[in-house]
């Protein structure tokens, strides 16, 4: 039971809190329909709830049906965590791993996945822990967790099934940072991912205006009253959020940098990194994920092969981009999507490295950390 002292605090930051054009149910509301709870996914609640979005009209960026193509596992992690992914498309085609954002899990990238999947690729899922049907950790976690315990997980899993193919990485927000937080501990040109896709993914940014900073002040200021963020205090939220990972990120954004528990700075270790680089902003998005700091991750990859898009219509898109709409929407689903598409299938040869000792020892991992549940003809839900 929550004491309603807390909740009041709640309900003040609330109204500080970003919000969109979609109404948030009031606490009444919610608890009539009932909350995710830490690590429990809001469609296990309310089935009408799909691609991060709350009961009421069709999404209008609809997925096709999934291919019968489908396999679904889980993979342990070094802590011992496990971890759900699921598959869509061939087997042989060249990999790619998709990874949600936070308040999320992987059905959010299920319509990018089956589009993608339906065009030769190989799309690999997963949901991050305490999301989904991944597994709640007894321990908070934050961004390092992710990224030195489930991104290599999922990546061994995904080699594992794919080798000698190397995968690209597509992440939203948070998704795509976890992954440049991995390859910033990595040695100089790590060769394990062909290529990585950052769609709104930025931690650092302090080009906002005195007001949104402030409201990161006070949202920082409460997180610590919780262990975790009920999915009904965010706009469009399917799960529960770890606190922990939220005060990290309004840390590094009031301080401007991403700086490890360790000291170690994220931004610079990645000038030693060479791999391919898309990066896509919202120009509607100025407060999760403002252009500014998209930029700024994107620029410090050394990266010869890197670009930079603003998705806003002075660049000649539809519109603006929010954070949301550049992942689900329809007209992302008309430009975004191809534009990704189109990205990927220029640097598809990268999926195939040159054989050398040094790649393939990476790969003899044990084989008794992936479990198959389901394979062909699957309907996509772990049994």
């Amino acid at each position: 039971m929550v004491p309603e002292g807390m909740l009041t605090l709640f309900s003040a930051c609330d109204r500080y809190l970003p919000h969109t054009d979609k109404p948030v149910g009031n606490r009444q509301r919610s608890k009539q329909r009932g909350c995710a709870t830490f690590g429990q996914s809001k469609r296990d609640i309310n089935p009408g709830i799909f691609n991060g979005h709350v009961t009421g009209p069709a999404s209008d960026a609809s997925p096709p049906p999934l291919s019968d193509r489908f396999l679904t596992m889980h993979t342990l992690t070094d802590d011992g965590t496990r971890l759900f992914l699921s598959r869509m498309g061939d087997r042989g085609s060249p990999p790619l791993i998709l990874a949600h954002g936070t308040f999320s899990n992987q059905r959010s990238c299920a319509p990018l996945a089956s589009h993608l999947a339906a065009r030769g690729w190989q799309c690999w899922l997963f949901d991050w822990r305490g999301h989904g049907h991944s597994d709640t950790p007894r321990r908070s976690f934050d961004f390092e967790t992710l990224a030195t315990q489930d991104v290599p997980a999922v990546l061994r899993a995904v080699e594992e099934n794919c080798a000698p193919l190397r995968p690209f990485w597509l992440g939203h927000s948070a998704g795509a940072v976890i992954a440049a937080m991995w390859l910033a501990r990595q040695a100089p040109a790590c060769e394990r991912l062909a290529g990585l896709q950052m769609l709104a993914a930025q931690a650092s940014s302090r080009q906002r205006s005195w007001a949104m900073q402030q409201k990161i002040r006070l949202i920082s200021c409460l997180l610590p009253l919780r262990r975790q963020i009920a999915s009904h205090w965010m706009p469009l939220a399917t799960e529960a959020e770890s606190s922990r990972l939220l005060r990290q990120w309004c840390r590094w954004n009031l301080q401007g940098r991403m700086q490890g528990g360790d000291g170690f700075d994220y931004l610079a270790a990645l000038g030693r990194q060479q791999l391919p680089v898309l990066a896509l902003a919202g120009g509607g998005d100025d407060f999760i994920s403002p252009a500014e700091g998209c930029q700024r991750l994107l620029d410090s990859f050394g990266s010869p092969g890197k670009r930079y898009v603003l998705c806003s219509q002075a660049q000649g898109f539809v519109e603006d981009y929010s954070h949301e709409r550049l992942l689900l929407s329809k007209n992302a689903k008309n430009e975004i999507w191809p534009l990704l598409e189109n990205w990927l299938h220029q640097h598809m040869a990268r999926s195939e490295p040159e054989p050398s000792p040094k790649q393939n020892s990476l790969l003899l991992t044990p084989t008794n950390r992936v479990t198959v549940l389901a394979e062909s003809g699957s309907n996509g839900e772990p049994r």
